[in-house]
């Protein structure tokens, strides 16, 4: 049988093809259906075959054939693992393996990396100082979870069964192919794990990003151990020579988060939604970032916020010369690329609606190191 995309052009029920007026997510699940089907390889024949069966089965419904696609993927990977080796008396699993619920996350999240069920959503990051559209955070989303409330267990899990680089890789690469369709002024934040950023295959993804240097953004996603800093010092000086930026998230005023800070020399502190929420009716919490906007300064940082959600917050941070700022209030995470487009002007009163300024912005630049 020869493989070919399925259905094909003329194929799609109704009004139903892609490029047409149908639900965003439902155009990208015929986008991953038809990727998956294109693909030629031998051992993946059984697996393209069953989602044709899939798809046929939910005319004018990708979401559902993608769905059962994952369960049919999921149960194969845990056949495939639980096959009995050569001199293998069982397919029972070798002593000190996770349990059954660890054991099913490993086949989902091996059922992820097969279909490819990945899809990535950009959140607005604005300029609290001058306005504009000039930065989004890449955010992924997994097909059937588009609000993203699940995403991080996804990765956590991923992390707990040996696959959490793979994930982030798998992760990654969707980001850095749908940044082509964001207005390409725009800086493009990354999210990273300090292991990745060590991981070998790093530069390679990022050197075929498709993307000036200096349009990306690498932001760290946990706190470092200390074993880590030296390495990925020298992982992150070549990057950063080549044009690239690096965000850290603040874990806090300890000593040993603010020597890491030094460290690094990031071009952006990012402080969350735990030192948001509320700002504007906590004193101490304004000392707090005041504090931080002083300490980005001389470190040549500059502070972004993450998580506004009100307009009181919103005056308070700006006020205390925060440079960037993201969140509901100004702007949710949308795999909308019509919405994308819209973050190519700067905000006006007139485009602002029910979450603040529709538009993105990033930081100035700032000397917090050598280029």
């Amino acid at each position: 049988m020869v493989d070919s995309p399925f259905p094909d052009e003329d194929s799609w029920p109704g009004d139903e093809r892609p490029g047409s007026e149908v639900p965003l997510v439902r155009e990208q699940a015929y986008e991953i259906i038809d990727a998956v089907l294109a693909g030629t390889d031998p051992e993946g024949a059984e697996v393209r075959d069953r989602l044709r069966e899939h798809v046929a089965a939910h005319p004018g419904n990708p979401e559902a054939a993608l769905h059962e696609h994952l369960v049919f993927t999921r149960s194969l990977a845990r056949q495939t693992r639980n096959k009995p080796q050569d001199g293998e008396q069982s397919a029972q699993y070798p002593a000190g393996m996770q349990d059954d619920a660890a054991r099913h996350g490993q086949a989902d999240i091996e059922a992820i990396l097969h279909a490819g069920m990945l899809v990535t959503a950009f959140q607005p990051i604005h300029d609290l100082r001058r306005g504009g559209v000039i930065g989004a955070e890449a955010l992924t989303r997994f097909l059937w979870e588009q609000d993203g409330d699940g995403a991080g267990s996804w990765f956590r899990n991923a992390a707990a069964v040996g696959l959490g680089a793979d994930l982030e890789f798998s992760a990654l690469q969707a980001a850095v192919a749908a940044a082509q369709d964001l207005p390409n002024h725009l800086v493009v934040a990354l999210n990273l794990s300090p292991a990745v950023c060590l991981d070998p295959r790093l530069p390679g993804v990022l050197e075929h990003a498709g993307m000036e240097p200096s349009r990306i953004m690498l932001e760290l996603t946990e706190p470092l151990q200390p074993e880590e800093l030296d390495p990925l010092l020298d992982v992150l000086t070549q990057l950063r020579m080549s044009g690239m930026g690096l965000a850290v998230e603040e874990s806090g005023a300890d000593a040993a988060s603010m020597r890491h800070i030094r460290s690094l020399r990031p071009d952006v502190i990012k402080v969350g939604r735990c030192l948001i929420a509320g700002i504007d009716a906590d004193p101490s919490r304004q000392y707090l970032i005041a504090d931080l906007v002083e300490f980005g300064r001389q470190t040549g940082a500059a502070l972004a916020a993450v998580g506004i959600e009100t307009a009181a917050e919103l005056a308070v941070l700006t006020r205390l010369s925060v440079s960037a700022g993201q969140g509901h209030f100004l702007g949710r995470p949308t795999i909308s690329v019509k919405e994308w487009a819209t973050w190519a002007s700067p905000a006006t009163p007139e485009a602002e609606g029910a979450h603040g300024r529709h538009a993105a912005a990033r930081p100035p630049q700032t000397n917090g190191h050598q280029r």
